[in-house]
């Protein structure tokens, strides 16, 4: 081994431990930068040449690897951790939403306007022929399905809200992929297959897959080429440099409108379970229209069970005429029927209908029979042939109007007509001599005819003056057990559905605690794994400038030993 191979040791030695200072600086120089992962260099000894039989001699050091110090699986954890927080945080303000729009913790909110409202029919009981109170109990109705509409609006409000953010979350998950694919083709590029790392690059990238995991979870799986592809579930998001993309469609489904996420590129539908966009899916799909369907129950059974009641009473005057509210869409199916089209349900039964002749004060009374049974199909009474019952009674006449609705007038103006001991519900489910109109949260509204004369409010039962046996019913509905609320009563229903979302809620911020949790521990550990520790870092600095020192002493030895060897040739 000769000077000139000395040289080469010495040469390598500089080469190498300047590498090395200059990993060690760039890892310092990116000690608070986000994503940054730390750089390991990794050196290994020149094989050694043999100078002589069995013995070998070493040529100095290489810089055999410059590595990112990277745990995948941590990487993943931590990325699902982000996506768990993300949709946790959505899932809490969209419930505390729901909160603020019910505004159960004030007195301004629908349990307060419905207890208002039954008070009073109690108030009313006590001096039913009041016509102060009869007018205070259509303004308390009134008030309560202001709110309740309010509520709905507010509700619709929030799924166009909802909307828009998945719409918005759908193009910054598409932008983000686009970006990715570009650093896919660009680290490909670069590597180019020679098995070394680009640093930067996938430092960028894996940047860009955290963002992205506050969207949504994903898996991701790495090809020879350096390129990344995604996946959530078992459908391809990107493959390679391919973004497939995704795509938010709103459709109309039984006239509501609802969103889902599709793969752009063959319209799959994608099943996304935690990040921003899964929790706004599953609490738009799930959530808030639990509440919808919840307030709309809740408005459907008061407006039929007050209907009920007040369609058999009578007020301080009887009717001149009455039109139903409802609409039937087939006049000849039964009542009962899908066919018929009718938002409550009527059942076997029947109903007194009165005439009475104000100029004598008889009264003629008629047992209506609604033959709903379905015993025999062909005989169930539908509105056409309900109609023809009741237009056969004497010095009435009964018809269908254009729009489907069943009207009932005298034939003079010394009649008048009157209604009580329905047992069908037919009387409610049409319409007539109704209280509420509408058939849920959306237009549930009070009779337009007690707005304009409160005295039609039947506040009595069996005609006679000052009866307050239908206030007395009605007031008592608020305690009332009902089948179709799963044997709750009315209040007792809303107040389940308040605690529940009160529930929901509390869980959603624990769960956010919970999640938040999890990620600052798996960042501590991915911090301690792959971040830069400066008095490490400062340590390594040291001995490669030890290192390079030495090195460049070597080299100044065998220079002053070739000068001494040239001056004596």
């Amino acid at each position: 081994m000769g000077l000139t191979s000395s040289l080469q040791i010495g040469r390598s030695g500089l080469l190498a431990s300047q590498a090395a200072l200059q990993i060690a600086g760039n890892n310092l120089a990116n000690l608070t930068t986000e994503g940054y992962h730390k750089t390991d260099t990794r050196v290994t000894s020149v094989r050694a040449h043999e100078i002589q039989n069995g013995i070998f001699i070493g040529q100095g050091v290489q810089l055999s690897a410059i590595t990112r110090r990277v745990d995948e699986a941590l990487e993943a954890r931590l990325r699902g951790s982000v996506s768990d927080q993300a949709g946790s945080r959505v899932t809490q303000d969209l419930f505390s939403e729901i909160e603020a729009i019910e505004n159960e913790l004030s007195e301004i909110d629908v349990s307060t306007r419905l207890a208002t409202f039954f008070n009073g029919w109690s108030d009313l009981a006590n001096n039913p022929q009041d016509l102060s109170l009869r007018t205070l109990v259509v303004e308390e109705a009134k008030t309560l399905t202001d709110f309740v509409q309010s509520v709905r609006g507010e509700f619709g409000q929030m799924q166009q809200r909802i909307d828009d953010r998945l719409g918005n979350a759908v193009d910054n998950v598409n932008d983000l992929l686009d970006r990715i694919v570009d650093l896919n083709r660009s680290i490909a590029l670069q590597e180019g297959g020679s098995g070394g790392e680009a640093t930067g690059l996938r430092d960028q990238r894996d940047l860009y897959l955290t963002e992205l995991s506050e969207y949504l979870d994903f898996t991701t799986v790495e090809q020879n080429s350096g390129s990344l592809d995604i996946y959530v579930g078992s459908l391809p998001l990107v493959l390679g440099t391919q973004n497939r993309g995704l795509l938010a469609e709103s459709l109309a489904v039984d006239g509501q409108i609802t969103t889902t996420v599709r793969i752009a590129a063959d319209n799959s539908p994608v099943d996304i379970q935690s990040g921003e966009l899964g929790a706004l899916i599953r609490f738009r799909g799930v959530h808030l229209e639990d509440a919808i369907d919840t307030l709309n129950t809740f408005s459907n059974t008061l407006i039929f069970e007050v209907n009920k009641i007040h369609s058999t009473g009578q007020g301080l005057t009887l009717l001149d005429g009455v039109q139903g509210t409802n609409v039937v869409v087939d006049s000849t199916a039964a009542l009962n029927t899908a066919a018929a089209g009718i938002d409550f349900t009527p059942s076997h039964g029947s109903f007194q209908f009165h005439v009475t002749q104000k100029s004598t004060g008889q009264r003629v009374t008629q047992n209506i029979q609604v033959d709903l049974d379905g015993i025999n199909p062909a005989s169930d009474t539908s509105l056409a042939s309900l109609v023809a019952s009741l237009d056969a009674v004497a010095n009435v006449s009964a018809s269908i109007t254009a729009d489907g609705r069943i009207s009932i007038s005298p034939d003079t103006g010394d009649f008048q007509i009157s209604f009580s001991e329905d047992s069908s519900g037919v009387l409610a489910a049409l319409g007539v001599n109704a209280f509420f109109t509408g058939s849920d949260s959306f237009d549930i509204a009070v009779n337009t005819a007690l707005v304009g004369d409160p005295r039609k409010v039947a506040a009595a039962q069996g005609h006679l003056p000052g009866d307050n046996r239908n206030a007395l019913a009605l007031a008592g509905l608020r305690s009332q057990n009902l089948s179709s609320l799963e044997g709750l009563s009315i209040p007792g229903y809303w107040n389940r559905h308040v605690e529940n979302v009160s529930i929901r809620t509390a869980q959603a911020r624990d769960q956010l605690q919970a999640d938040s949790v999890v990620k600052e521990n798996l960042q501590i550990q991915q911090q301690a794994y792959s971040g830069v520790n400066a008095d490490e870092e400062t340590i390594d600095l040291m001995s490669y400038q030890r290192m390079y020192q030495a090195n460049a002493r070597f080299i100044s030895v065998v220079d002053e030993l070739m000068q001494t060897l040239l001056t004596l040739v």
